[in-house]
């Protein structure tokens, strides 16, 4: 009996921590670079003590399965076809991906959250009490014994725990490490609908939690049709506004003072009703990436263009062009920073059409201007 085989005999979980502290170790050793230089007795603990290398795993495992068909096998000493196939060691993959995944965020969130567990204190006796049990009048009473009370990181792993489950939460890990016990267990599965990691900042904010735990939706958590004014067809300027202060835009745009900043919401308040049939559908509803990328069309176009495209006299076919780019993606993701260059960069090659376009005119013009008029007129 080979070894691999001999590890399958055990507990279930018990035989995948076995497989998991040699053979796969010994394939993570070998072929991530981030783990060149650990021992490898201590490979196991080094993946589940970082969600960065964990990440990288992971990937290993989905880009090049060549290398774990040896180690992550079925009954028939087969790699798996799909997550949801049994292993040799009887749970499925997907179920061992959820085990390594609980793994790193319970020992991230003890190491993050270091805060002292609440000690319990028995009551004490009275005076009277105390004088009895000093001469021997009164036993003293056996204290009830109590559980250990939890650490601050593990009352958020309890609370976390059923939702910890894939492998793209990972890189997740740190930021789930900022949210609170009790918000984790209001959102319960709606835990698994934020994959962006701003939206998960975005619930550590106390005023979004609050909203949260009270069943409320939390403006930058809302779809984009929140900021449009009750006929649908136009932006409500005050709720732009709260938008642009709850993301910070003043800081995405050098030099956007208070007077500035009130100057742009006023011009992207006035987007035509064609540009919001255009652009809102393909940003996917998300209100942040609307507000991101109107207000970096206003940085890039400045006042004027702005209206000229997006006003409402903008022009359709330039709306179009747009729409079409940012439906080719990719889509947005990052930090607001990386989403607004993204944007930029898609904005600058819609300047470069429109000059072009204005050219072409302006030279169809001079041509006709300087044609012979037709005798008679």
């Amino acid at each position: 009996m080979t070894a691999l085989a001999a590890a399958f005999t055990a507990d279930p979980v018990e035989s995948i921590r076995t497989v998991l502290r040699r053979e796969v170790s010994d394939v993570l050793h070998r072929h991530l670079p981030a783990l060149a230089l650990v021992p490898p007795a201590k490979v196991y603990d080094r993946v589940l003590d970082d969600p960065l290398i964990l990440a990288q795993a992971f990937r290993l495992l989905r880009e090049r399965p060549e290398l774990f068909q040896d180690v992550v096998v079925t009954p028939a000493r087969l790699f798996p076809g799909s997550d949801e196939d049994p292993l040799a060691c009887g749970r499925t993959l997907a179920e061992v991906v959820a085990l390594l995944v609980r793994a790193c965020a319970r020992r991230y969130f003890r190491r993050r959250l270091r805060g002292h567990a609440p000690v319990f204190r028995p009551p004490q006796p009275g005076p009277l009490a105390r004088l009895a049990l000093t001469l021997g009048l009164a036993k003293a009473r056996p204290q009830p014994k109590r559980p250990a009370p939890a650490s601050p990181g593990e009352r958020l792993f309890r609370a976390m725990r059923d939702w910890l489950l894939y492998e793209w939460q990972v890189p997740l890990i740190p930021t789930y490490a900022a949210l609170s016990p009790e918000l984790v267990t209001a959102l319960g599965p709606q835990l698994l609908e934020y994959r962006d990691p701003l939206k998960v900042q975005l619930l550590s904010e106390h005023s979004t939690e609050r909203a949260l735990v009270e069943g409320k939706a939390p403006l930058l958590l809302g779809p984009a049709h929140r900021l449009l004014t009750g006929a649908g067809d136009s932006i409500n300027a005050d709720i732009l506004w709260s938008v642009c202060q709850k993301m910070r835009m003043a800081a995405l745009f050098p030099g956007f003072d208070t007077a500035e900043l009130r100057k742009a919401v006023s011009a992207v308040a006035a987007t035509s009703p064609q540009a919001l049939k255009l652009l809102m559908p393909v940003l996917g509803g998300d209100i942040r990436l609307f507000t991101l990328y109107l207000f970096t069309a206003y940085g890039v176009f400045g006042p004027i263009r702005y209206r000229q495209v997006l006003g409402a006299d903008g022009r359709k076919w330039m709306l179009e062009a747009m729409a079409r780019r940012i439906a080719r993606g990719p889509a947005l993701k990052g930090t607001h920073e990386e989403m607004k260059a993204t944007i930029e960069s898609w904005l600058d090659q819609a300047v470069q059409a429109i000059a072009q376009d204005e050219a072409d005119r302006a030279e169809v013009h001079r041509n006709l201007d300087s044609m012979p008029r037709r005798p008679g007129r």
